[in-house]
């Protein structure tokens, strides 16, 4: 594979925010950014404005290729992109693609649904890769981050470098959905340590300077 960009990874669930918001700061911060669909979900194509095809689409500065989930990479351009995200979700075509990725994001909720497939797709990978592990949306009670953990054992199969919990906030999720439905989306609710995360990304995977990812973020919240 013949490239030039940075390729970042996102597998499982619950994560299309994560690669919208992180698009945008990137694209503040000047960087060429595709984003690639190669889920069976195809969850970012309710975010995306267009038709779900295996045509590229251009939004806010951003190309988009949907529907991408038995395409290869070769039939992307990456020479002209400095970071193209690509979300896997748990598609089981996928896996001679992670061996050219600099980290993969591993993202699910507290729901079996979800962590059992999520479990089962890891467990197939065939190369160690860098990986950061994020469990949203925890609930007081019985399922606790741990117990997730010890479904995915990602630790396991990965070279976990990082992992973040997130409790389930009310003005979190809202900001979340309206991603979905606003073409222009602000993110200013997310909580701090959700930002912390982002700029945790821009500064440790993209090697950006703290004081201007702050700035980009700034910007990216706000609809820029």
């Amino acid at each position: 594979m013949d490239k030039n960009a940075v390729l970042i990874g996102f597998a499982g669930f619950c994560k299309s925010d994560i690669i919208l918001y992180l698009s945008r700061i990137l694209y503040v911060s000047g960087e060429k950014v595709a984003v690639i669909d190669k889920s069976n979900e195809q969850e970012l194509s309710f975010s995306v404005p267009g038709e779900n095809s295996e045509e590229r689409i251009e939004y806010r500065g951003i190309d988009f290729y949907l529907g991408f989930g038995n395409t290869s990479l070769d039939y992307v351009p990456l020479n002209k992109y400095s970071v193209v995200l690509v979300d896997f979700g748990v598609n089981t075509e996928v896996y001679e693609d992670i061996p050219y990725l600099k980290v993969l994001f591993i993202v699910t909720d507290c729901n079996r649904c979800h962590t059992i497939p999520l479990s089962a797709w890891l467990k197939n990978l065939t190369v160690n890769i860098d990986s950061i592990r994020i469990i949203r949306d925890i609930t007081p009670g019985k399922i606790r981050p741990g117990y997730i953990d010890s479904l995915l054992q990602a630790d396991q199969v990965t070279n976990l470098i990082a992992g973040y919990e997130f409790h389930l906030n009310d003005m979190e999720y809202s900001t979340r959905l309206i991603s979905q439905y606003d073409d222009i989306f602000r993110f200013t609710r997310i909580p701090q340590d959700y930002r912390s995360m982002l700029i945790d990304c821009m500064t440790e995977i993209f090697e950006k300077d703290r004081k201007a990812s702050l700035k980009a973020l700034k910007k990216a919240q706000i609809g820029g």
